[in-house]
């Protein structure tokens, strides 16, 4: 028996469950007049705090896990205080504190909903927030 060629088993390529729920948009990507402007969506509930200036970058709902990525010019430590006393107005519980010069997380429960920030700095001044929010255990 001879073989003529050898292939790697490949998994299939994944789509996400509400594919047209996940819109994303690459930094390094340029802006253009045409280029499209993400939104939230109409499901992301109103108290959970992001920065009022800010770009999305990306957005996504997966398998009812919804993800925001934006990028704010606001410096860390600001948007991380604003975090901090915003989501503790709004009734929810923090579970989690990490902070460093560059990095930062905060994680948050009310009820069966989970929230968890992840805040990167930016050399320039400004932040870039990750927000992931999810309900159950």
């Amino acid at each position: 028996m001879l073989l003529t060629s050898c292939q790697q088993a490949r998994p299939p390529a994944v789509e996400p469950a509400d594919a047209a729920a996940m819109h994303t948009t690459s930094p390094a990507a340029p802006v253009s007049a045409t280029s499209v402007e993400l939104t939230l969506p109409a499901t992301f509930p109103q108290d959970i705090y992001l920065p009022a200036q800010r770009r999305i970058v990306s957005v996504a709902n997966i398998a009812g896990m919804q993800m925001v990525t934006l990028v704010t010019a606001q410096a860390l430590p600001a948007v991380y205080a604003d975090i901090e006393q915003r989501m503790q107005g709004q009734g929810w519980t923090r579970e989690l504190a990490m902070q460093s010069d560059d990095v930062s997380t905060l994680a948050y429960r009310k009820a069966d909903r989970s929230v968890f920030y992840q805040l990167v700095g930016d050399p320039g001044g400004g932040t870039r927030l990750v927000v992931r929010l999810g309900s159950g255990d």
